[in-house]
């Protein structure tokens, strides 16, 4: 046993499993064991058993983490998809020169850094000299804009700021797909008449079901680590009507002092989070599982 242990094979294995334990095993055993204790850097460490969960049901910022979390899902990953998909069929399909430029223009917001492109539009949201309220003024509306300051439109400003950061990414995913499209599938299904939106809704989008598993996945996962974005252009506010899984733990644990509160909001987002990938893997039959006991799709 001890033979077969120490093999080449598993020596090679061990450098990646140390690294599994020390940074993703470890690290969620200490904040899960820590969510039912009352602690801080500075004080003793008490134990309160449920009572930072009971406390949480209660919490109103965190009601509110959690739906802004859901508006995120469902409103940046399918715009997202949306338009990437508009894009890139466009630019592969219907352009005949200018592809590089284009690809590159719309890629430019994805390789940029996220502070930079929060300063960017924190200064165009500006109430009354940002490039967005000075052009609906133009239009003929009215009043004060406050993008970032009304607890009511806040996210949805946020929102619009990473899909224009992102969509790039959905594009250039697309993009792959469509350049793995058979012509002779293309052009059977011209023959047969199927052209314009039914060629798109027969062919595109099926074929690219791969891509579209990809892109939720993806922004599933990008949507509960946004952090750097809200914190650069609101720091969750105003009243927290901001807030994100991120900011609401960085803010709780080390603006706060509350570690141990701030380990137990970690823990129910490690479980959601465990629900929501549970969820895409029946829904959408993605990764090695398979409902049926049949080979993955």
């Amino acid at each position: 046993m001890v033979k077969k242990i120490f093999s080449s094979g598993y020596i090679f294995l061990l450098p990646a499993f140390l690294f599994f334990l020390v940074f993703i095993v470890y690290p969620i055993v200490f904040v899960v064991a820590g969510s039912f204790f009352k602690w801080s850097t500075l004080s003793e460490i008490t134990f309160v058993g449920l009572g930072n969960f009971i406390e949480l049901m209660r919490d109103r910022v965190f009601g509110i983490t959690m739906k802004n979390t859901v508006l995120w899902f469902l409103i940046t990953i399918f715009v997202q998809m949306a338009i990437g998909f508009f894009l890139a069929y466009v630019i592969e399909e219907k352009l005949t020169m200018g592809k590089t430029f284009f690809r590159t223009l719309f890629i430019i917001p994805v390789v940029t850094s996220v502070v930079v492109i929060a300063i960017t539009w924190s200064n165009m949201y500006s109430p009354y000299n940002g490039l967005i309220s000075n052009f609906l003024h133009k239009l003929g509306f009215k009043g004060v804009f406050n993008f970032l300051g009304d607890v009511h439109n806040v996210i949805f400003s946020l929102i619009a700021v990473n899909i224009f950061e992102w969509t790039g990414w959905s594009m250039v995913l697309y993009i792959a797909g469509i350049s793995e499209i058979p012509i002779e599938m293309k052009e059977a299904a011209r023959i047969d008449g199927v052209s314009g939106f039914s060629l798109i809704r027969y062919i595109y989008l099926p074929v690219l079901s791969h891509v579209h598993k990809s892109l939720i996945m993806l922004g599933v996962i990008g949507s509960l680590q946004t952090f750097a974005l809200i914190y650069t252009m609101t720091s969750g506010g105003p009243n927290s009507a901001s807030e994100m899984p991120g900011t609401y733990i960085f803010r709780t644990g080390f603006a706060l002092q509350r570690m141990g509160y701030a380990s137990a909001i970690s823990t129910v987002i490690l479980l959601f989070t465990l629900a929501v990938t549970a969820f895409q893997m029946i829904v959408l039959h993605s990764g090695n599982l398979s409902i049926k006991g049949d080979s993955a799709v």
